[in-house]
């Protein structure tokens, strides 16, 4: 019975936490627009669809289960083939426990580059989010309603009611800058501010309670390997909102399978690449994602919790794929 209650107690304290605060992925760079919208378009390629899930604590009860899609391409180009203005449109669904508490949000992205030299690209973005949050009480069993003996649920809750849902506006922005190597290997490195209107009723309190502004800090580097056709990928995720900060950095090997033609090299490489990040004080994920030709990205990662909440978690985490296609006209 113990061990039920400190269950059910964790799962409500991290919905709590979490329905604060963003969401988050571990693979977060594989999911472009929701870490920045400067990255709507800012691709090789004339479109790009990307599917990401995640299922994180589901050890303890029913964890928070995410679902993010997006669609992003560049509607100009320049004379480099790099993108100009580019567009983008994302949607996620993050629910959890019996009563589905969670958060439901759709946004537009817009990104405008310059490019610098055939190094060097900068781009700005906007994003423009509309969302819901919503939760049902229906399944839920409170304190009020135990008669001594055993729950009855004819009995009052005892507890002042919620809203049911509310919605919002918010806006999000972003700067990127993209060096590009000679093998059309890329560096980018960006910075992005979400919840810039700190919307009012963004959760399901009567008060007047506000989503703080969230940063973030990016990186991500493919290092080419000398004498060989592999990369050392290394990168680093900064996120703060108000008093929670999340520090992740990690790198993969991204292996060359050699299936490439000797004519067009990089751009039909496939590659399996393996390795893993450190979330500071949270947890350590282990990745593998295989890339067949710079089109079908598949990749997959589990997090193996090393925090304070070991003891409920028994050292598990959240497992977590992802999907990416990108294409040419």
């Amino acid at each position: 019975m113990k061990k039920i209650i400190t269950s059910l107690l964790f799962v409500c304290a991290l919905g709590i936490f979490s329905f604060g605060q963003g969401i988050h992925f571990s693979q977060w760079y594989e999911a472009p627009l929701l870490l920045n919208p400067a990255n709507a378009g800012s691709y090789f390629g004339d479109y790009r669809a990307t599917i990401n899930y995640r299922n994180q604590w589901a050890s303890v009860g029913n964890g928070f289960k995410t679902v993010f899609a997006s669609y992003d391409m560049p509607i100009r180009k320049n004379k480099q083939d790099m993108k100009t203005t580019g567009v983008g449109v994302h949607f996620y669904n993050d629910k959890a426990g019996k009563s589905n508490y969670g958060r439901t949000e759709g946004t537009i992205s817009l990104s405008q580059s310059v490019t610098v030299s055939r190094d060097l690209d900068l781009a700005v973005g906007l994003g423009f989010s509309y969302g819901q949050v919503s939760a049902n009480y229906t399944n839920l069993i409170w304190d009020n309603q135990y008669n001594g003996t055993k729950y009855d649920g004819s009995l009052g809750t005892g507890e002042s009611v919620l809203n049911t849902s509310s919605t919002y506006f918010d806006l999000n922005m972003g700067f990127l800058a993209r060096f590009i190597g000679r093998k059309k290997n890329e560096t980018n490195i960006g910075v992005s501010m979400a919840n810039l209107t700190q919307t009012r009723q963004a959760t399901l309190s009567s008060s007047s309670d506000k989503r703080r502004t969230r940063f973030i800090a990016h990186a991500k580097s493919e290092i080419p390997l000398e004498y060989r056709n592999d990369y050392i990928v290394p990168t680093l995720f900064v996120s703060n909102q108000s008093a929670s900060t999340e520090i992740a950095v990690g790198a993969t090997y991204k292996l060359n399978l050699g299936l490439q033609s000797s004519y067009t090299g990089y751009y039909t490489s496939s590659f399996l690449e393996f390795g893993a990040i450190y979330r500071y004080n949270d947890a350590v994920v282990a990745i593998v994602k295989f890339d067949w030709e710079q089109r079908i990205q598949l990749g997959a990662s589990y997090d193996v919790n090393v925090s304070k909440l070991i003891p409920a978690s028994a050292f598990q985490g959240g497992f977590e794929i992802s999907l990416i296609y990108e294409g040419s006209y």
